[in-house]
């Protein structure tokens, strides 16, 4: 009757900020004797690190949630079988991990303005930003024919309200509504939810004159409605009465 052998190297997964999961097998040599428990142990890399017991006494599963971890900090894990004898050889260690997991969804963008193909929309950061900086954001365009993506870079991590204007990538005369998703180092979060369908139009229109009703064009654009406005549409274009 011996010590049992090593067992393979455990397996991580379900990585998150804080905590992660850690599955194993038993050995192929038990050192004739059933394996009771097992020993777990974590570190972070590095020159001096060291191997430190993960819980006081040997787990009887094979899969352990490793809770307590560092946001953002790199971690490798090992596993030893016991059983009667004492506590077997070590495993090969486990593949390397990083305690980060993709942002959560941000807020729904809200429409700012339309003016002809250029629309601006504002959204909210998302509340969980995975355990390290969020890169930047993909702001999806949708119409009924196609799907297209923006790339949008900004200082995210000190902006919890963020904007930004499409400009150059939209059709005339289209409908479309927008979606946005934060991205950090682990992958891109979930999407948000979706705005309303917009209509886009072709051009400006500015005059300094008044037409046959005595209204003054204004530039079209949409904007949140203000106090006291009334908006009416003609022949696709957006004027306020009595300028």
């Amino acid at each position: 009757m011996f010590r049992p052998g090593a067992p393979e190297a455990p397996i991580v997964k379900d990585i998150r900020t804080t905590c992660c999961t850690l599955t194993y097998q038993p050995p192929s040599d038990d050192g004739d004797a059933a394996v009771t428990g097992y020993i777990l142990q974590r570190r972070t890399p590095g020159p001096e690190s060291k191997w430190i017991g993960i819980y006081d006494t040997p787990v009887t599963d094979l899969q352990y949630t490793v809770n307590g971890l560092t946001p953002d900090t790199q971690y490798e894990f090992r596993v030893a079988a016991v059983n009667k004898r004492g506590v077997g050889s070590f495993s090969w260690i486990s593949r390397r991990i990083v305690t980060v997991e993709v942002p959560s969804k941000p807020g729904c963008p809200e429409l700012v303005e339309v003016i002809g193909t250029t629309v601006r929309l504002q959204w909210t950061a998302p509340d969980n930003d995975g355990g390290t900086d969020i890169t930047h954001y993909q702001l999806t365009t949708f119409n009924k024919f196609d799907t297209d993506c923006v790339t949008v870079y900004t200082d995210a991590n000190k902006e919890p309200f963020l904007s930004y204007s499409i400009r150059n990538v939209l059709l005339v005369n289209m409908w479309y509504s927008f979606s946005v998703a934060a991205v950090n180092k682990c992958g891109r979060g979930p999407w948000s939810v979706a705005t309303n369908d917009i209509l886009t139009f072709a051009g400006k229109l500015y005059s300094s004159s008044k037409n046959l009703w005595g209204t003054k064009w204004l530039p079209w654009q949409r904007r949140l409605p203000s106090s006291g406005a009334t908006k009416s549409a003609l022949n696709g274009l957006i004027f306020k009465k009595g300028l």
